[in-house]
């Protein structure tokens, strides 16, 4: 398969099994990914590596699907004698004994190969640890496949560092794509004994943002008084409107995204009909009763 033969070493619960063109894993109960990474790349031939979200684990960055836990992701492997994955020797590293691909290619792969919203929130992650977009835009210029994808560009185009989390990154892509203008992310604002405080995602010109309310950081008393009073402070003191954004985001959009339309007409924004009508339309899909 994919000009290579997979062998492995028998064991409870221990094989190399293929799950697709160009994906295998080594079904290790309870083992860590970077135990099956390495053991993995103890056993395939050197020009094969981890890569995807594997990679992305490797590098100390967790793209792995919602809600999936770690022990339960098999490892992404790439051969680059399949020609739908180009793998340049420039593109791999090897670090403690594990063949992988470099931070760039990484973030370039996740880009490219996971769904879109997974695929902003990794690469948001990749430049928030140093990987420069421009980096990426000549890379994919090399790679067939990669140059000249659109859904690749997009993803490209709306990658930020700004974004402090993938529930940020989320919500950014899901703003944009009901048409509303890109907000800033991390949009400084005074805050008391001029102290600088900053919306996750905001307008300045209109005074308006969006702040996800992520289970690890605002939850617990402290936490919540604490956001209490920051946007009290930045409601009754520099007159913004805030929207809280919770995880209900994720699944039911319309009410959050209804709010900030509404916020934002009432600040003075003037769309031009042709947006509007497209947001209008957006919120009434997503406000529709999903079908079972």
């Amino acid at each position: 398969m994919n000009g290579f033969t997979l062998t492995w070493k028998r064991g409870p619960g221990n094989l190399v099994t293929p799950i697709g063109r160009d994906v295998y894993y080594v079904p290790v109960k309870g083992a860590s990914l970077e135990t099956r990474a390495a053991m993995l790349s103890s056993l395939l031939p050197d020009e094969v590596v981890i890569a995807r979200r594997t990679a992305a684990w490797l590098w100390g960055l967790d793209v792995l699907p919602p809600g999936v836990r770690e022990a339960d992701w098999p490892v992404d492997l790439v051969d680059p004698s399949d020609p739908e994955t180009p793998m340049p020797a420039e593109h791999t590293v090897e670090r403690e004994h594990v063949r992988l691909t470099s931070p760039a290619r990484t973030a370039l792969d996740c880009a490219r190969w996971l769904p879109r919203c997974e695929a902003v929130a990794g690469l948001d992650q990749f430049l928030r640890r140093g990987v420069e977009a421009a980096e990426l835009r000549k890379m994919a210029r090399t790679l067939p496949g990669y140059r000249g994808n659109t859904r690749l560009g997009e993803v490209l185009r709306l990658g930020d560092r700004g974004s402090a989390s993938p529930g940020e990154s989320w919500t950014k892509v899901a703003v944009v794509d009901a048409g509303f203008p890109r907000p800033a992310c991390q949009v400084p604002v005074m805050g008391p004994n001029d102290r600088m405080l900053y919306v996750d995602l905001g307008y300045a010109d209109f005074r308006v943002g969006l702040e996800y309310d992520g289970e690890r950081h605002h939850t617990g008393a402290a936490a919540r008084t604490r956001d209490r009073r920051r946007r009290k402070w930045l409601a009754e003191e520099m007159k913004w409107e805030l929207i809280p954004v919770t995880r209900d985001f994720l699944s039911r959009p319309a009410p959050f995204l209804e709010a900030l339309l509404t916020a934002l007409l009432h600040r003075g924004w003037t769309p031009d009909d042709a947006t509007l009508t497209r947001i209008t339309e957006r919120l009434r899909s997503l406000s529709r009763p999903r079908r079972c």
